[in-house]
C-alpha cells in the first residue's frame, strides 16, 4: 500500500463528470494543486470536516429564501461564464 506523508493510501476508481474534470485540470494548470489526487483529497477532507456543521434543514431553508435563490442564480451565471 503506498504512503504519502506517512499515511497509508488506498486506491479508488472514480469517473468524473467532464465539466468537473476540466475544472480540476484548470486548477492544476494554474499551479493551485500539484495533482488530481491532491485536489480530490483536499475536497474530501473539507467535505468530511464540514458536513455536520450546518443542519440540512437550515441549508434547504436558506436556499429557498430570496437571498439563497439570488445566490444560486449568481453561482449558475458565474459557472456558465467560466466555460
Amino acid at each position: 500500500m503506498p504512503t504519502i506523508r506517512g499515511k497509508p493510501k488506498e486506491q479508488i476508481s472514480y469517473k468524473c463528470p467532464h465539466d468537473l474534470f476540466q475544472k480540476i485540470n484548470t486548477l492544476i494548470d494554474q499551479g493551485k494543486y500539484a495533482s488530481r489526487n491532491d485536489l480530490i483529497t483536499e475536497a474530501l477532507r473539507l467535505f468530511f470536516e464540514n458536513r455536520n456543521h450546518i443542519p440540512h434543514d437550515a441549508i434547504k431553508d436558506w436556499l429557498i429564501s430570496d437571498e439563497g435563490e439570488k445566490w444560486m442564480k449568481d453561482l449558475i451565471r458565474d459557472v456558465l461564464n467560466e466555460d
